[in-house]
């Protein structure tokens, strides 16, 4: 059933005959469309095809002109009629019952029909049948269809109600030939008998019709758990009573973004506010549900919420308010500057903000100057509410329409001292969504305060703030706590735009960093694999900088074991080492779990993740089992690489004279691994290097000394120093 719920990620729709039959045979609710269209079909070619016209000319004889007449004047007047049905009568009546009875219509109608033509087989008996499908089969009959499509994901449903509606019918119409031949040449049934063969076809239409009535409804409820259903890309004109039953019961048991979610569903069908549901929203605790079913109601045009709305003018959202009066001043016909004047419990520039954005969206220049004399009021204000006045007008700004002059006081908002005030205009920023706003918004993502609106501004920007979000990963000069929040964002953005920015910008020298571009790429292949196929993230990439981790992992146990040959073989007891050698350990480890996150995207993540807690396990056992599971999942040069200094059996000669193999080259001794150290990028591990050697009063490294990197860095500063003063009289003695 996967393939089959909307917007499902990574789904692929089906590309050709064998490819659709495949998808129609391994989805239920799929098969089960198919074969009502598929039985329709048969009793409908029966009647149409073969019942009414043989009736038609044993009546009217060898009268041709009198026969081509009559069928004129039938088929224009049941064109018209059904056309009248489709555009009175059919809206209604699936808002009214809904596809649990829409369905059922036709075939009860055509059951009907047949047994009259089975006791009276005469023209006007098959008149009427013939005339109930012309009436029902392309109005009531074919949007009930129509609407089953519903839960089927667009890509999936264009090819897939293709396939149907050109093999399924035309195989349904030779069966139903096939059928006519058989009753009547070689049993001989009557015409009017024919009804009998009918009555079988018709009751099995009956039978899978309501089958198919039941999945819907299983399916359509776990899309709507699953918020799988894309209001944006599921076109349909109305919801019929059986929908709208659904998404309400949504609405009653779901949580806040449920709710959100059902709503917008709400918004495909015409009157979507024709729900009772909608009214009980109106006290949600929610202010973007109260907004958003009022919203709804009013343009459904219910007016008995009169009394409630005029209470929500003292809501303490800014978009409820606005919402609130828009509805009063269209529904109500009352003036916004009346409204705002009215006595409340708000502080004035709480109602002032209502207005401006009332005004704001009415589109009249009038309305519009003095929105901007108001809102300029607001942000010029002093005292004690000035902070909370500009806040609002961040708020503001985010429900004006776009491309309005107003939005250019965003920037001042977002430069704002006030973290209150930079907050809102970050959310606001996301709701505009101009591309001049990126940069302040992407700046507030090192300050551990905004970083959360930021990020939600970025995730409402979407594919849009991509390239920008590249550049300032990419940037050496922008703050590194900017640039480490970036692959989250990207994250949160699973389009293949952000796997290929990622994927670009793996190679940094900040290791946190690229454990961070890691991390955010195993997140983008657990929400979709699809985005992370060899099609869109080369495996030879990934193995490329597998590869260089795994050197980097092998140097650093170089490093270890000239430092501390027992912390390299685990032969002390945990928390006894020196500094310098739980600072190797904790980096080795990190580059451990970089090695693990990008066989991650290579391999199963379950697999991968459950060998690399085995390894890190005290338990011989468990350590045992994980290098098991990577033989048998790794290539061989793969596993090699690994299992040398992963497998406690390998003795730790052995493990270093691979390592000098792989890497190209040795570390002999304490002092030549303390000298890589000291120029190593790893800020902490230079600090610890430093300490070290002053440590040891290590007097052949103070040539070293001057040419170590600080960079302004505190910490390392004070250890370049203590280490300095240690040295000091061995160089003197």
């Amino acid at each position: 059933m996967g393939l089959v719920v909307s917007g499902a990620a990574g789904e692929t729709a089906p590309k050709n005959f064998l490819q659709s039959l495949a998808l129609l045979r391994g989805s239920r609710y799929l098969l089960l469309i198919a074969a009502l269209i598929a039985v329709g079909s048969v009793a409908t070619t029966m009647i149409g095809d073969y019942q009414f016209p043989i009736i038609a000319k044993a009546y009217y004889g060898t009268n041709k002109v009198g026969l081509a007449a009559f069928f004129a004047r039938f088929f224009g007047y049941m064109g018209l009629a059904s056309l009248l049905l489709q555009l009175i009568l059919t809206g209604r009546l699936l808002r009214s019952f809904g596809i649990r009875v829409t369905l059922f219509v036709l075939p009860m109608a055509l059951l009907g029909g047949s047994l009259a033509l089975l006791l009276v087989p005469i023209l006007l008996t098959a008149v009427i049948l013939k005339g109930s499908h012309s009436l029902l089969r392309h109005s009531l009959d074919k949007s009930s269809t129509e609407l089953l499509y519903l839960p089927v994901a667009p890509e999936v449903k264009s090819q897939i109600k293709t396939f149907i509606d050109t093999f399924i019918w035309r195989v349904a119409d030779g069966v139903a030939g096939v059928v006519v031949l058989l009753f009547t040449s070689v049993l001989k049934f009557s015409v009017g008998q024919i009804s009998v063969v009918n009555f079988v076809f018709l009751a099995g239409w009956i039978a899978i019709a309501y089958g198919v009535r039941r999945e819907y409804l299983n399916v359509l409820r776990r899309a709507i758990e699953r918020r799988t259903l894309d209001p944006e890309r599921t076109a349909t004109g109305i919801l019929d009573a059986t929908t709208t039953g659904v998404l309400a019961l949504a609405l009653e048991r779901g949580d806040e973004q449920q709710i959100l979610y059902g709503l917008s569903l709400f918004e495909m069908g015409g009157q979507p506010g024709r729900h009772p549901m909608l009214r009980d929203l109106l006290q949600h605790p929610s202010p973007a549900v109260r907004q958003r079913a009022l919203r709804l109601l009013g343009e459904a045009g219910d007016r008995e919420i009169l009394p409630r709305v005029e209470k929500m003018l003292a809501d303490e959202s800014t978009e409820v308010r606005t919402e609130a009066m828009h509805y009063l001043v269209v529904h109500a016909g009352r003036d916004p500057l009346t409204l705002a004047a009215m006595t409340t419990e708000l502080p004035d520039y709480s109602l002032q903000g209502s207005v401006v954005a009332y005004l704001a969206r009415t589109g009249d220049p009038d309305n519009f100057h003095a929105a901007q004399f108001i809102f300029r009021n607001m942000l010029s204000g002093a005292g004690s509410e000035a902070a909370r006045a500009r806040t609002d007008a961040g708020s503001v700004l985010g429900t004006i329409p776009p491309h309005s002059s107003l939005h250019s006081e965003l920037l001042n908002l977002l430069r704002d001292d006030n973290p209150d005030v930079v907050e809102q205009a970050l959310l606001s920023a996301g709701n505009i969504q101009r591309r001049e706003f990126l940069p302040p918004v992407i700046e507030k993502l090192g300050q551990r305060r905004l970083a959360p609106a930021a990020r939600a501004a970025l995730a409402q920007y979407g594919e849009r703030a991509v390239g920008t979000l590249q550049d300032y990963l990419n940037d050496e000069e922008v703050p590194l706590p900017v640039r480490k929040q970036i692959p989250g964002v990207l994250a949160g953005i699973p389009t293949s735009q952000s796997v290929t920015v990622l994927s670009n910008s793996l190679i940094q020298g900040e290791p946190g960093l690229r454990y961070d571009v890691l991390k955010a790429m195993n997140k983008l292949r657990r929400s979709d694999p699809a985005l992370l196929l060899p099609s869109v993230l080369p495996h030879a990439q990934l193995e490329n900088m597998l590869r260089a981790e795994l050197m980097g992992y092998y140097r650093s146990f170089q490093i270890l074991a000239a430092v501390d040959p027992r912390a390299s073989t685990a032969t002390r007891a945990p928390g006894r080492e020196p500094l310098l050698s739980r600072a190797l350990c904790e980096r080795m480890h990190q580059e451990l779990e970089r090695i693990f996150r990008l066989l991650a995207l290579l391999y199963p993540p379950r697999d991968i993740h459950n060998a690399f807690v085995g390894l890190a396990s005290p338990r011989p056992q468990l350590q045992a089992n994980a290098l098991e599971v990577l033989e048998n999942l790794l290539r061989n040069d793969l596993y090699r690489l690994l299992a040398y200094v992963l497998d406690p059996e390998i003795t730790l000669p052995r493990k270093l004279n691979f390592a000098r193999q792989l890497v190209g080259v040795s570390v002999d001794s304490p002092a030549e691994a303390l000298r890589i150290l000291l120029h190593s990028e790893d800020r902490w591990m230079r600090a610890c290097a430093l300490h070290a050697v002053g440590e040891a009063r290590l007097a052949e490294l103070s040539a070293d000394l001057p040419h170590v990197s600080r960079a302004g860095d505190a910490l390392l500063e004070e250890t370049w120093q203590w280490t300095n003063a240690r040295l000091a009289p061995a160089a003197t003695s």
